[in-house]
Protein backbone atom coordinates (compact mmCIF):
# COMPACT_ATOMS: atom_id res chain seq x y z
CA UNK A 1 0.00 0.00 0.00
CA UNK A 2 1.22 3.41 -0.73
CA UNK A 3 1.49 6.33 1.75
CA UNK A 4 -0.62 8.95 1.02
CA UNK A 5 0.57 12.08 2.95
CA UNK A 6 -1.57 14.96 4.26
CA UNK A 7 -0.19 18.72 3.46
CA UNK A 8 -2.00 20.80 5.89
CA UNK A 9 -0.88 24.89 5.51
CA UNK A 10 -1.36 25.34 8.80
CA UNK A 11 -1.60 22.24 12.06
CA UNK A 12 -2.86 24.38 15.32
CA UNK A 13 -2.31 22.85 19.07
CA UNK A 14 -4.64 23.40 21.39
CA UNK A 15 -3.05 22.36 24.97
CA UNK A 16 -6.29 20.80 27.22
CA UNK A 17 -4.21 18.68 29.20
CA UNK A 18 -5.65 18.52 32.92
CA UNK A 19 -3.27 18.03 36.13
CA UNK A 20 -4.46 16.93 39.43
CA UNK A 21 -7.23 18.76 40.72
CA UNK A 22 -5.94 22.42 42.13
CA UNK A 23 -2.58 22.44 40.20
CA UNK A 24 -2.67 25.10 37.26
CA UNK A 25 -3.00 23.99 33.96
CA UNK A 26 -4.71 24.65 30.25
CA UNK A 27 -7.92 22.16 30.57
CA UNK A 28 -8.88 23.99 33.93
CA UNK A 29 -8.65 27.12 32.53
CA UNK A 30 -10.36 27.82 28.69
CA UNK A 31 -8.63 25.45 26.67
CA UNK A 32 -10.97 23.35 26.28
CA UNK A 33 -13.63 26.15 24.95
CA UNK A 34 -10.93 27.54 22.60
CA UNK A 35 -10.42 24.24 20.75
CA UNK A 36 -13.98 24.45 20.36
CA UNK A 37 -13.48 27.81 18.98
CA UNK A 38 -10.68 26.85 16.59
CA UNK A 39 -12.23 23.77 15.27
CA UNK A 40 -15.56 25.19 14.67
CA UNK A 41 -14.28 28.56 12.55
CA UNK A 42 -12.61 25.42 10.18
CA UNK A 43 -15.34 23.12 9.94
CA UNK A 44 -18.02 26.35 9.29
CA UNK A 45 -15.59 27.61 6.81
CA UNK A 46 -15.18 24.96 4.54
CA UNK A 47 -11.18 25.04 6.05
CA UNK A 48 -11.44 21.14 6.57
CA UNK A 49 -7.63 19.99 5.21
CA UNK A 50 -6.37 23.05 4.71
CA UNK A 51 -5.93 23.84 8.38
CA UNK A 52 -5.70 20.87 11.67
CA UNK A 53 -6.86 22.24 14.90
CA UNK A 54 -6.05 19.78 17.55
CA UNK A 55 -6.13 19.06 21.00
CA UNK A 56 -2.54 18.49 22.91
CA UNK A 57 -1.17 17.34 26.30
CA UNK A 58 1.22 19.85 28.15
CA UNK A 59 3.12 22.03 25.88
CA UNK A 60 5.26 23.13 28.89
CA UNK A 61 3.66 26.41 29.86
CA UNK A 62 1.20 25.35 32.62
CA UNK A 63 1.56 28.79 34.59
CA UNK A 64 1.45 30.27 31.32
CA UNK A 65 -1.66 28.48 30.37
CA UNK A 66 -4.08 27.97 27.78
CA UNK A 67 -1.34 27.43 25.50
CA UNK A 68 -1.46 26.86 21.80
CA UNK A 69 1.35 25.79 19.63
CA UNK A 70 1.02 27.40 15.64
CA UNK A 71 2.98 25.28 13.07
CA UNK A 72 5.37 25.36 10.86
CA UNK A 73 5.36 28.71 12.11
CA UNK A 74 6.15 26.94 15.62
CA UNK A 75 5.11 29.75 17.71
CA UNK A 76 3.76 29.40 20.61
CA UNK A 77 0.74 31.28 22.49
CA UNK A 78 0.45 31.92 25.59
CA UNK A 79 -2.21 33.17 28.45
CA UNK A 80 -4.76 32.88 25.17
CA UNK A 81 -8.34 33.71 25.82
CA UNK A 82 -11.08 33.13 24.30
CA UNK A 83 -11.34 36.46 23.28
CA UNK A 84 -7.72 35.95 21.53
CA UNK A 85 -9.39 33.47 18.81
CA UNK A 86 -10.57 36.10 16.94
CA UNK A 87 -7.24 37.43 16.25
CA UNK A 88 -5.52 33.88 16.05
CA UNK A 89 -8.95 33.01 13.32
CA UNK A 90 -8.04 36.30 11.74
CA UNK A 91 -4.07 35.66 11.34
CA UNK A 92 -3.49 32.35 11.17
CA UNK A 93 -7.06 30.50 9.77
CA UNK A 94 -8.44 32.66 6.78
Amino acid sequence: MELSPVHYQRHIFVCVNEKDFGKECCGFKQGPEILQILREHVNRSGLVGKYNITKSRCLGHCLQGPTIAIYPEGKIFVHVTVEDTKRIIEEFLQ
